[in-house]
């Protein structure tokens, strides 16, 4: 029995001793840092409100093209020879270059032919002429002896009296000089001069195919006056006015030359709902342009009065942000009168409220938050 009560007391006093050692430890094991950071406020970034006038730009990347661009078609049928200009696309030429010649021989033959029934023609009528229209016979004997065979017909002498009129028609010396002047149109016609400066942008023939009458032969442009043609957001066009100066920047953003808004389209682009606008490029020194080149346009835009800049970040529900009231998160609407790639313009607040400028993750309306 004393046994018993002695292993009883000594398993007591082994789990006491136990017990004991484990507080004391416990006591001397330091307690580990309390998370702050879970208890910690959400940081903002707060501008004050206050209106000013603002200048903002309208950037926009536009494409190089030409104002005048034309096409080369012809007139006459026949089977196109070397003219002196290499029909390839990317050809430079210069003003009153032969830029087509459609083969022209057998016109000319033929023309020479009329020409020469024409001149045996008046001679036959010459005497009748002097005999019965003789204070005229002088002119008309000058305009026989000035027609050359290689040359156009000079112009027809002025009939005096409607008994001469009747007699020119009568012997049909009318119609077959009006003949003979169509002729020669249709012979000018079979070489095509070019009409400025420029190059091929566009061949559609060569030398020996033949080509048709209206078929297209070509496309031309005049090199030297080129305009940049940029889309512009339809609400934005409100900013701009003819005239404006324009900076054309490369890819770089770095200055190329200077331009001048001369057209605003009165319509919109159904896929990209944006109004094309059409600048000008001058002063521009040594710098090599090139049809169909990308380059970027910035247009000074007008000044806003009483207006303020902020990230487009701080906005939110298109028209809303938040402003600090004692710690606390509230949200206010604002007027936004233009919108940029990453800013936004906008009246609407009192000055001197505090804008957040930066709203934490997940912003709430009441939200308490702590400046940074």
């Amino acid at each position: 029995m004393n046994r018993k009560i002695v292993i009883v007391i000594l398993v007591l006093a082994t789990l006491g001793i136990a017990m004991f050692l484990a507080m004391f430890l416990k006591g001397m094991k330091e307690d580990p840092a309390k998370n702050l950071d879970n208890n910690k406020l959400p940081t903002v970034r707060i501008q004050k409100v206050k209106y000013s006038y603002i200048e903002s730009p309208i950037v926009e990347k536009g494409r190089l093209a030409s104002n005048l661009e034309v096409n080369l078609s012809s007139e006459v049928a026949g089977r196109i020879v070397e003219a002196g200009v290499p029909l390839k696309v990317g050809q430079k030429f210069k003003k009153g270059d032969l830029l087509i010649k459609i083969y022209d021989k057998d016109a000319k033959m033929d023309l020479r032919a009329q020409k020469s029934r024409f001149l045996n023609k008046l001679a036959e009528n010459l005497p009748d002429i002097k005999v019965d229209y003789a204070d005229n016979f002088e002119n008309w004997m000058s305009f026989f002896n000035t027609i050359d065979l290689d040359d156009n017909v000079p112009e027809l002498p002025k009939v005096k009296t409607t008994q001469e009129k009747v007699f020119m028609a009568s012997r049909n010396i009318l119609g077959d000089y009006y003949a003979i002047k169509s002729a020669e149109v249709k012979l000018e016609k079979r070489n095509i001069y070019a009409p400025f400066n420029g190059s091929f942008v566009e061949v559609n023939t060569q030398v020996g195919s033949v080509a048709g009458m209206g078929s297209k032969l070509a496309g031309i442009i005049e090199s030297n006056k080129l305009e940049l043609q940029v889309p512009i957001e339809s609400e934005d066009i409100k900013w701009l006015q003819l005239n404006d100066e324009v900076e054309i920047l490369d890819s770089k953003g770095e200055l190329l030359c200077m331009g001048k808004l001369i057209r605003i389209s009165e319509f919109v682009d159904q896929g990209t709902q944006s109004v094309s606008v059409f600048v000008k490029l001058y002063k521009r020194g040594d710098v090599e342009l090139y049809q169909g080149q990308f380059l970027t346009a910035r247009f000074k835009g007008k000044k806003i009065a009483q207006a303020m800049e902020i990230p487009r970040t701080a906005v939110f529900s298109s028209n809303k942000v938040y402003v600090l009231e004692n710690e606390l998160m509230k949200s206010r609407r604002i007027n936004v009168l233009k919108r940029n790639e990453n800013s936004l313009i906008f009246n609407g607040l009192k000055e001197g409220e505090l804008l957040v400028v930066e709203p934490p993750v997940k912003a709430t309306e009441n939200m308490k938050v702590q400046v940074q």
